[in-house]
């Protein structure tokens, strides 16, 4: 989707696929470390904790981080999965806040992307069917996580394992109703494209979304502006704080969203390449783009580094075009079962390539 890895922590080569955490999400982390400190001392819950020590806030903060962690992963799993079984492929994996800031290689079908694009919803709440019952059996008022997702009260009363599964709930939580807004970069903006692009086509579809995203972000700036915090309570995080920081992420996001279209870069992302629509995307005549905007320096400089990744994303396909052949025969000596993840991976983005090409 994005070249996002220069801005990540590498995590190494997992079953053939790279997997980075980008610098958003650790940020993220950091802050709930030092938002779940805060909150143990503000809200004096020392005496549940058994200890009375303010560094037993790091120990939520690391649990926090972990559960976010592990449910991030799951959604990326989910559409990693769904991906492969409907005949793309997964080579990259930049994991942010609220889900994958990578798409999967996938033949250009809207009905297969919106199949990838559900998946990642889906499993949150798979997740909340699975977790709801047994936080039930613990007396765990669920109505209070579902009904308040921005600061639910409570959430660190209890046992480290109750703690767990709350966090657990109320992050899958999050992550599906944020991921089900119509806007860029979001599963339901994905889906919502996928579902436009047959009726007003990729780029309109694109501009529909991006709409619908700013005016998500309108909404949300008038929510924190009447949303208020309880009386007479002080909180770590102010309940307007995450809506004004989702809302500028929306915002900013569309537009970019926006203003790549209207330079006609249907096949770049926000930030360079736009791997939803594979690589073949690179391959269409520069004639066929339409020029809106007259030369300046900023436009040269967007040019130039759109030159330098196709050159690149040119360079990467005839490496891995050249390692098939490599690949080919080993199969022939030991069969596909006999090759590693990486050979097969390599062997998945190479056919979808070639896939994307009898289809364009």
């Amino acid at each position: 989707m994005r070249d996002n890895s220069q801005w990540s922590l590498n995590c190494g080569l997992w079953g053939g696929v790279r997997v980075y955490v980008h610098a958003s999400l650790l940020l993220v982390f950091v802050g709930m470390m030092y938002f779940a400190t805060q909150l143990i001392h503000l809200r004096e819950v020392e005496h549940v904790l058994h200890s009375g020590t303010l560094e037993d806030g790091s120990v939520y903060g690391l649990l926090a981080s972990a559960v976010l962690l592990f449910s991030l992963v799951l959604h990326e799993l989910a559409h990693a999965l769904v991906a492969r079984q409907l005949g793309g492929s997964v080579d990259l994996v930049v994991l942010g806040p609220l889900g994958g800031l990578h798409l999967p290689n996938m033949p250009r079908e809207p009905n297969r992307e919106i199949a990838v694009a559900a998946a990642g919803p889906l499993v949150h709440f798979l997740a909340l069917l699975a977790l709801g019952p047994a936080l039930m059996l613990q007396e765990v008022n669920l109505g209070e996580i579902l009904l308040h997702p921005l600061y639910p009260d409570e959430m660190l009363n209890g046992p480290l394992g109750i703690v767990a599964l709350k966090m657990a709930f109320w992050f899958n939580w999050l992550l599906l109703l944020v991921n089900l807004i119509p806007a860029p970069m979001l599963d339901g903006g994905r889906a919502l494209r996928s579902l436009l692009w047959p009726v007003m086509g990729y780029r309109g579809a694109i501009r529909t979304v991006s709409r619908s995203g700013m005016l998500t972000a309108l909404v949300l700036c008038l929510l924190a502006l009447i949303l208020r915090d309880p009386p007479n309570e002080f909180r770590a995080i102010p309940m307007w704080l995450p809506l004004v920081l989702m809302a500028l992420f929306l915002f900013f996001s569309s537009q970019q969203e926006v203003q790549r279209v209207d330079d006609e870069d249907a096949d770049d992302d926000l930030f360079g390449y736009d791997f939803s629509q594979g690589f073949t995307s690179l391959e269409q005549p520069s004639g066929t783009r339409r020029r809106q905007h007259g030369p300046g320096p900023m436009r040269r400089w967007l040019q130039q580094r759109q030159e330098m990744k196709e050159r690149r994303m040119r360079e990467i396909e005839a490496d891995e075009e050249r390692r098939v052949d490599e690949v080919l025969i080993r199969v022939k000596e030991v069969g596909i079962h006999g090759l590693s993840p990486e050979d097969r991976s390599l062997l998945q983005r190479v056919s979808a390539r070639y896939r994307n090409r009898l289809q364009s």
